[in-house]
C-alpha cells in the first residue's frame, strides 16, 4: 500500500518574513506613501526615553501602525497591517490584521532589547492559516533576543523558539505537532532604501533562518522544513521597512519581498 503524500499548507513559508520583522485616537504624524518622516528619526543606538521598551529601530508606541505588502510567497501575494494595541512597562502586544485573519503577538522588553514571546505577525504567525488549512502553536521555550537595544557595526545575535501545538490535516483532522524556529542576524551597515512609504536611511541586516515542524498524523511523522537567508532593513524611528527572503520550503526554492506601504506613529 502506497503511503499517502501530505502537502503542508504553503502559507507556512510566509512565517519567516513575518517573524523576522519587528512588527504595531489620533495618531500623528500619518505617513502616506512617498511622504518623508518629520521630525527626523533618531540614529540607530540612540536612546530617547530610557524605558525598557525604548528601541531606536522599533518605536514601541501605543497605536503605531505599519502596513506591508508581500510578493513572491508560496502562499501568494498578500498585505497585512501591524498595530501596537497595548504597551506595558515591560512589554507590548502587536496585533496583525490580514484579509481574513487577526493575530496578536506578545513581546517582552528587557534591558538587552525586545523579545518576541511567540511566532507572530510580522513580519510573520502563531496561527498559520490559508485555504482552510491552519496550525496553532504555543511557545515552550525561548532563547536569545529578537532585536537588541544597542546595535554596533558587524554585530551578530541569535534568537530561537521551541513550540508545540496542532496542525490541521486533510479530512478535518488535527495532528499533534512540535517545532523549532531560529535565526541568526548580523548588522551589514547602512544604506538608503526606497519603498512605497518613502526613502529611508536604513540599517541593513542579514538573517539566516531555520524552521522545523513535525506533525504526528495517522501513525506517521510528517516533517516540514524551511530554511533560508534574508536581507532585512530597519529605519531608525520608523521600524521594519523591507525584506528580501530567499528560502527553500519543502524542496521548493522561492524569493519573496516585503515592503512598507504606509505607517502612522503617534
Amino acid at each position: 500500500m502506497r503511503a499517502k503524500k501530505i502537502q503542508p499548507a504553503p502559507v507556512i513559508a510566509a512565517i519567516l518574513v513575518l517573524s523576522l520583522a519587528c512588527n504595531i485616537g489620533a495618531a500623528e504624524p500619518t505617513h502616506e506613501p512617498g511622504q518623508a518622516s518629520n521630525p527626523p528619526p533618531p540614529s540607530a543606538g540612540d536612546s530617547t526615553t530610557g524605558g525598557l521598551c525604548d528601541n531606536a529601530l522599533f518605536p514601541v508606541k501605543q497605536g503605531a501602525t505599519w502596513t506591508y505588502f508581500n510578493t513572491g510567497s508560496p502562499s501568494g501575494d498578500f498585505s497585512y497591517t501591524d498595530t501596537i494595541t497595548e504597551v506595558r512597562a515591560d512589554g507590548f502586544t502587536l496585533t496583525s490584521q490580514f484579509a481574513d485573519l487577526i493575530r496578536a503577538q506578545e513581546w517582552q522588553c528587557e534591558a538587552g532589547g525586545l523579545k518576541a514571546l511567540e511566532m507572530g505577525g510580522a513580519g510573520a504567525a502563531a496561527s498559520i492559516s490559508t485555504q482552510g488549512t491552519n496550525a496553532e502553536f504555543t511557545t515552550t521555550g525561548i532563547t536569545g533576543i529578537s532585536l537588541p537595544k544597542e546595535i554596533t557595526p558587524g554585530m551578530q545575535w541569535q534568537y530561537s523558539l521551541a513550540m508545540q501545538g496542532v496542525t490541521a490535516m486533510p479530512g478535518d483532522q488535527n495532528a499533534q505537532s512540535t517545532g523549532t524556529f531560529s535565526f541568526t542576524m548580523q548588522e551589514m551597515g547602512k544604506e538608503t532604501v526606497s519603498v512605497p512609504a518613502g526613502a529611508f536611511e536604513a540599517v541593513k541586516f542579514q538573517a539566516t533562518s531555520l524552521m522545523q515542524i513535525t506533525a504526528n498524523f495517522q501513525g506517521l511523522q510528517v516533517p516540514v522544513t524551511m530554511n533560508g537567508t534574508s536581507i532585512v532593513w530597519y529605519a531608525p524611528g520608523v521600524g521594519y521597512i523591507k525584506s528580501i527572503e530567499n528560502s527553500d520550503f519543502g524542496g521548493a526554492p522561492y524569493t519573496s519581498t516585503t515592503e512598507l506601504q504606509s505607517y502612522s506613529i503617534p
